[in-house]
């Protein structure tokens, strides 16, 4: 709800902005909107999981085995960028607001291989992204090169499990979450489309998150989770300046 709410702000605060600059040329201080999809890839936990389970009907299943598999999780991103190009016009400075929702999956199976078990946990985030973009030519050509980092404050997380394909429940695991992660990213632009990769070197769960099931057994279900996750970006990038209104005929027509 929290990420919904900032996503239609947004959108509501494009119109003023781009009016803002009516008749100005902010060649090297502009907004820019971001609208991407993204994916995470993930290995299998690192050792046994012992403090892995799922309900099933009618008994507790535990003691789950990795299934070893590169983890596809699909996401998507809204978010305003504040770009300052220095006046040599080869590099710059990004920070911002994003939304995104990202997150891993992972597979495992009972000790007898009989039956298997999906978990997908998905994050709702805002990020502060902090980049430091290189060009021989940044403004006119929209053609970069950037690196750097974005703070995530990781708002809720969301854990689905499938068993043998269907779906067996959707819970919140808000408390398990850390609240903070920091990736390493480096990516490209080239006019409105913009690619990156990064790392997110620590876990997104908390190891000592205890959980309590049985009426008193206590279990650690993150404890062998693999602390490194793997994402890749795509997204149209629209400078929110005359930029844009130059390459419009329609635009250009309104301003």
């Amino acid at each position: 709800m929290k990420i919904n709410v900032i996503a239609i702000l947004l959108f509501v605060m494009l119109p003023s902005i781009v009016m803002a600059q009516r008749g100005r040329h902010f060649e090297f201080d502009y907004f820019v909107l971001e609208l991407g999809f993204n994916s995470g890839f993930n290995g299998a936990p690192s050792a046994r999981c012992d403090n892995m389970y799922f309900e099933g009907p009618g008994a507790l299943h535990k003691h789950l085995e990795q299934v070893e598999s590169l983890g596809f999780t699909p996401g998507f991103n809204i978010g305003l960028q504040y770009h300052h190009d220095f006046t040599n016009d080869i590099l710059g400075l990004v920070t911002g607001l994003t939304a995104h929702w990202w997150g891993n999956t992972y597979r495992y199976q009972t000790e007898d291989k009989v039956t298997k078990l999906t978990e997908c946990d998905r994050v709702m985030s805002l990020g502060v992204p902090l980049y430091i973009k290189l060009s021989d030519e940044l403004y006119n050509r929209q053609a970069y090169f950037y690196f750097g980092t974005q703070v995530d404050f990781n708002l809720s997380l969301t854990t689905t499990q499938k068993v043998d394909g269907k779906k067996l429940r959707t819970k919140d695991y808000n408390d398990a979450l850390n609240k903070i992660s920091v990736p390493i990213i480096v990516g490209a632009n080239f006019t409105i489309v913009n690619f990156r990769v990064g790392v997110c070197p620590m876990s997104i769960f908390k190891k000592d998150y205890e959980m309590t099931f049985g009426g008193a057994q206590v279990a650690k279900p993150y404890e062998d989770m693999n602390n490194m996750t793997f994402f890749a970006n795509f997204a149209f990038t629209i400078p929110l300046s005359q930029w844009t209104i130059k390459r419009s005929y329609f635009l250009s027509r309104i301003f």
